[in-house]
């Protein structure tokens, strides 16, 4: 989200523990994730008594910009693919999880939009390969509590 561009805003400013008048600003910055490294666009506010950079509080998704230049890098998976994946298996997280040698919070923080090193990337593209899924059910769907195998 872009900061609103008409003249200061009145913010909270945790170095000055109060509320100050913020200009806006934007920058590039370079940056490193599992490996790759890439750069993204920062939209933020600066604080006009002190210099502390501000973050936007209208934009509850901070991270965003930096994640989606990072799967842009890498070409790794999103969230709502992850996931898409996920339900075509027809396995909960937590099973599909233990096919994959991953916990559970793993699959969830993928499903819910951090980044994925391009190892895991992999490995959830071939689970969404029905006969590679069969495969990982037989060599290890054995870990899988009653009811966790897919109904299909």
């Amino acid at each position: 989200m872009q900061p609103v561009m008409n003249g200061p805003q009145i913010l909270f400013c945790p170095r000055c523990s109060a509320m100050s008048p913020a200009r806006p600003l934007a920058y590039d910055e370079d940056c490193e994730i599992h490996g790759v490294e890439f750069s993204f666009h920062v939209d933020a506010f600066e604080c006009m008594n002190c210099g502390e950079e501000l973050a936007d509080p209208a934009d509850p998704e901070l991270m965003r910009p930096m994640y989606d230049a990072y799967r842009a890098a890498s070409g790794t998976l999103d969230a709502a693919s992850v996931k898409a994946i996920r339900e075509r298996s027809g396995l909960s997280q937590v099973a599909f999880a233990t096919l994959l040698g991953m916990s559970p919070a793993t699959i969830n923080r993928f499903e819910m939009g951090a980044p994925i090193a391009i190892k895991e990337d992999n490995l959830i593209r071939m689970a969404g390969i029905p006969s590679a899924l069969r495969m990982l059910l037989r060599q290890r769907g054995h870990l899988l509590k009653p009811g966790q195998r897919p109904k299909r």
